[in-house]
């Protein structure tokens, strides 16, 4: 259960996201268990905090236990039973022990959807898979639809709305200092909090402020479907231990139908005003917005730039844009490298060259490693749990996976835990498909070693159809680690270096080098654009 609050109407501070109240609302922090069944909920009719209200098992509709016999019959029709498999789910402190029992998600949102001034806004499901098969077995008593639009349904034309930055504005309370049991969820093994979960984070918090900036304020307006096309880039500017954080964002620049939010984290220091401290990371990614009948780009509403700063926001939305632009233009797909690039791949091929001539006896030194020795996979069935309000995999869940392999594969290279200081430019391809094989594969693929303590992991990932026998790239990471044990200054030790060997390593050597220079020089941009 979460508890979200909204930013009033008045202009942005210096303080990029400072609220308007000097006073720190104690209010706003809340338990978030962030499993697979809690989706993120975002109120947008009033700036006022509203708690979701959890329906406790006596006050279940009958609604409610027509959809749980549903799901029991259709159990019994696939040949599975549901007596061993009871839930046990904790409510205001008590624990209720069932096998057909309806979630708190989806009573939450039962109960804010009935409300007269609120709008509901989700990334996560809030019907259950089992629903979803029964509507596929043609259940009679299937209440659930295809997506989050109905075919039989008449729609509004959608309005468009002026809005301004703040209107999207939302934040997030993780007490990870005050809440064990949440920071339970979040813990790794060595005391601080993953990495990969706050992406995943990251994701569902920006696909919320992007519905927020689309909703007209009708609910029979014709629906969208809202996708993150790109995570543009995530910088983490400093370590951070078990504390109170904030995660917060808004949305900064659109075109026709696409949106850029912008997000941060942040510690919260009640010392200050408002509560705000010390910036953890800064996060930009880029969602599209669908017709979610026709499947056809839909317009966003405008922006209202209100003062000199979101002037600058806005323009540096559009610096994005053109920037990514060019760089898929010059992409090493469709033009050859530079000259300078080709120079360096043929140095790279005299270096190599004398470690592989038996005649020249050169032996390769221990700091040099062969980029196809660096290789690692893993493979991921694809669950229900995992999946988004569009019944495809939810896009953190992917990049939780793909970071965690990126770290395991840096920890090995460096024989060390890594620190992880960004994600580049990642776009996503196609959706992942719930029940298929996720392979993910991971390389080292640019660390020049010596002087140079920062390197790039590149996960690619496939979909593996087995019973088509097909195999399809969805997506491709991007990682930037540094080696802790070269900062800390260690006499005699050298950060290793990866070596290509064929032309195709060396394409992805190239790749690795341009997007960790230009990534460095993002990240200093953005750190100076916004006074970080």
């Amino acid at each position: 259960m979460q508890r979200i609050t909204s930013m009033s109407s008045s202009t942005l501070t210096r303080s990029l996201f400072h609220r308007t109240s000097s006073r720190f609302p104690t209010t706003t922090t809340v338990k978030r268990h962030l499993n697979t069944e809690k989706p993120l909920y975002f109120s947008v009719s009033q700036s006022f905090t509203k708690e979701p209200v959890v329906t406790p098992k006596d006050q279940i509709t009958a609604k409610h236990l027509s959809a749980d016999r549903k799901g029991s019959e259709l159990i019994d029709k696939l040949g599975a039973s549901n007596k061993a498999g009871s839930t046990v789910i904790t409510i205001n402190g008590s624990s209720s022990s069932s096998s057909s029992f309806i979630s708190p998600v989806s009573a939450a949102a039962a109960a804010e959807a009935n409300s007269p001034r609120n709008k509901v806004f989700t990334v996560r499901p809030i019907t259950s898979w089992i629903d979803k098969l029964a509507q596929q077995h043609g259940s009679p008593t299937s209440t659930s639809a295809a997506g989050n639009a109905d075919p039989n349904k008449k729609y509004s034309k959608r309005d468009l709305v002026l809005k301004t930055m703040q209107d999207s504005y939302t934040e997030i309370i993780l007490p990870f200092a005050t809440d064990k049991a949440l920071l339970e969820e979040y813990i790794n093994f060595g005391g601080t909090v993953r990495h990969g979960k706050i992406m995943e984070d990251l994701d569902a918090l920006a696909g919320a402020i992007s519905y927020k900036h689309c909703d007209d304020g009708k609910f029979e307006s014709s629906p969208l479907t809202i996708v993150t096309a790109s995570v543009d880039r995530i910088d983490f500017l400093k370590p951070f231990g078990v504390s109170d954080l904030r995660l917060s964002g808004h949305v900064t620049y659109v075109g026709y139908s696409s949106m850029e939010v912008f997000m941060k984290m942040e510690e919260i220091n009640k010392n200050k005003p408002g509560g705000h401290g010390d910036t953890i990371l800064v996060a930009r990614f880029t969602m599209v917005a669908r017709d979610a009948l026709t499947g056809k780009a839909a317009q966003v509403n405008p922006l209202l730039l209100q003062n000199d700063a979101e002037k600058k926001l806005f323009q540096m939305g559009e610096d994005h844009k053109a920037r990514k632009r060019l760089a898929a233009d010059a992409a090493l797909t469709k033009r050859p490298p530079t000259q300078d690039e080709r120079f360096l791949i043929h140095d790279l091929y005299l270096e190599y060259s004398k470690y592989d001539n038996p005649q020249l006896k050169a032996k390769k030194p221990d700091d040099v490693e062969w980029m196809a020795d660096t290789k690692m996979s893993a493979i991921q069935i694809m669950q229900p749990q995992d999946r988004n309000i569009h019944d495809k995999i939810f896009g953190g869940y992917l990049m939780r996976l793909a970071y965690e392999l990126a770290f395991c594969n840096a920890s090995v290279f460096i024989k060390y835990r890594p620190t992880f200081l960004a994600l580049d430019e990642i776009s996503f391809r196609k959706p992942v498909p719930i029940g298929t094989f996720l392979q993910l594969d991971s390389q080292i693929v640019f660390a020049e070693g010596g002087d140079h303590h920062s390197f790039q992991v590149m996960v690619k990932a496939d979909v593996l159809d087995v019973r088509r026998g097909t195999r399809e790239t969805t997506n491709h990471f991007w990682f930037t680690f540094t080696d802790p044990l070269r900062n800390e200054g260690n006499t005699g030790y050298v950060t290793p270096k990866v070596m290509p060997r064929t032309y195709a390593e060396s394409m992805l050597y190239l790749e690795g080098k341009r997007r960790r220079m230009e990534g460095a020089k993002l990240a200093q941009l953005n750190r100076k654009n916004l006074g970080l």
